[in-house]
């Protein structure tokens, strides 16, 4: 049987996405235009924070920087009210799949920055560390300003956004893509597929930071399976219940 998409419910979600996305734009251009005015000093309070010293290279890397740091900044901490703007247009949508909608969002938000704070204060400085441990005798380092922002903020992105892993599973089951028994029977492919992810979202290709990645993921990864077991089952037991005092 071919699967024929409800036209009325695409053109729905189109045009929530519209709605959704003029403000959400808004909030982060305005949160980065106002992160510009701080990114000489976000740039030095990272520095600080991992202990190192910054070369520019060109006369426009540091300015091109600043932006870069600036809408990092922006869309880093307008994330709650993406989030809030996104389910605003969406809710009448997914309620319907999704219990308790409003505990999701705040998971969600709570989860990103969970990531992102795992890796600003564990990731990055131990991370630095070990790569800057390859230094020796002849050989210093010599951080190019530009490479080190990008290489700081895609990291807390990266870890921010890996952390969603157990709301995206918890979704994926109320929506009926999967089950917590075929999570549960594909782990060791589940094993493999972190481990690439890992080697795609660190920027830094070394098993070290990879496996700072992996492990948390691996580690959401189960508990967003014990998630979807518990839900699967008050889902079963409420149907139970239902059909059980179901009039004849």
């Amino acid at each position: 049987m071919r699967f024929k998409p409800d036209r009325e419910k695409v053109l729905r979600v189109v045009a929530g996405a519209r709605r959704a996305l003029l403000p959400s734009f808004l909030v982060a251009g305005l949160l980065t235009a106002v992160s510009f005015f701080f990114s000489k000093a976000l740039i030095l309070f990272l520095t600080h924070h991992v202990h190192v010293t910054l070369y520019y290279f060109n006369l426009s890397e540091v300015f091109f920087s600043s932006v870069e740091i600036a809408l990092y900044t922006g869309i880093f901490f307008s994330v709650p009210v993406i989030a809030l703007i996104v389910w605003r247009e969406f809710h009448g949508e997914l309620r319907q799949r999704l219990l308790h909608g409003p505990l999701f969002v705040v998971s969600s938000i709570f989860l990103f920055y969970l990531g992102s704070v795992f890796c600003y204060l564990v990731v990055l400085p131990s991370g630095i560390t070990f790569l800057l441990s390859y230094q020796g005798g002849p050989v210093k380092a010599m951080i190019s300003t530009e490479r080190f922002v990008h290489f700081c903020v895609s990291m807390i992105f990266a870890f921010g956004a890996a952390f969603e892993l157990p709301v995206l599973l918890l979704v994926l089951g109320k929506l009926g893509v999967v089950s917590y028994r075929t999570l549960s029977r594909t782990r060791r492919y589940a094993v493999l597929i972190i481990v690439i992810a890992a080697s795609v979202i660190t920027p830094t290709p070394d098993i070290y930071n990879m496996s700072l990645l992996a492990v948390p993921l691996y580690v959401l990864y189960e508990i967003g399976i014990l998630l979807m077991r518990v839900g699967e089952r008050r889902s079963t037991g409420k149907d139970g219940l239902t059909a059980k005092h179901k009039p004849v």
